[in-house]
């Protein structure tokens, strides 16, 4: 949807993946990178102990790993597209820039943080990108809201369920009041 193409386009969807990452396989955020690469045919990628490296690699189409996703173990037919390696020429990689992508580097400060500092920059991003989606602000300025919005709600390093509930709204809040 929108949310997500803005979401990708700034970057921020990869700062939400390595907050997944990082809790869902207990991996230290230090071992997990983002890679930019504009073929988009590689998804993810892991690298063993001994240097191995496997990847998931298809069309640049994400129904296929949703699709896995819901299935797994399963492997399901489908009609996805298919890659085709002797069209598909070669495969780069490039570090993303911080600078440019600001809401990378705001994703890692808001993990590196922790308690409910992911949950801020999450309220506020979403604030920011509706509040662009609406016309109401220019894509730059999301990282701008989100990042004060970072700077302005008390960090809390043990949380409740009810004090997420409620740094959610207040973030939200706060983001609105930046637009």
């Amino acid at each position: 949807g929108k949310k997500v193409t803005i979401d990708s386009a700034s970057l921020c969807n990869k700062g939400l993946e390595i907050m997944e990452a990082a809790w869902l396989f207990d991996v230290d955020v230090s071992k997990i990178q983002v890679i930019v690469h504009p073929q988009s045919i590689i998804h993810s990628m892991v690298q063993y102990a001994d240097g191995a490296v496997k990847a998931q690699l298809g069309a640049p189409d994400m129904r296929l790993p949703i699709q896995y996703a819901f299935s797994y173990p399963r492997r399901l037919k489908s009609d996805f597209p298919r890659v085709d390696f002797t069209e598909l020429g070669s495969l780069t990689f490039q570090k993303p820039d911080m600078e440019r992508f600001h809401n990378l580097a705001l994703a890692y400060r808001a993990i590196s943080q922790g308690g409910n500092m992911p949950c801020i920059l999450n309220a506020a991003n979403e604030v920011a990108v509706h509040a662009f989606l609406t016309g109401r602000i220019g894509f730059l300025r999301m990282s701008q809201v989100i990042e004060k919005t970072m700077d302005t709600v008390p960090l809390q390093r043990e949380s409740t369920l009810e004090e997420y509930i409620e740094t959610d709204a207040r973030a939200r809040a706060v983001a609105k009041s930046f637009i």
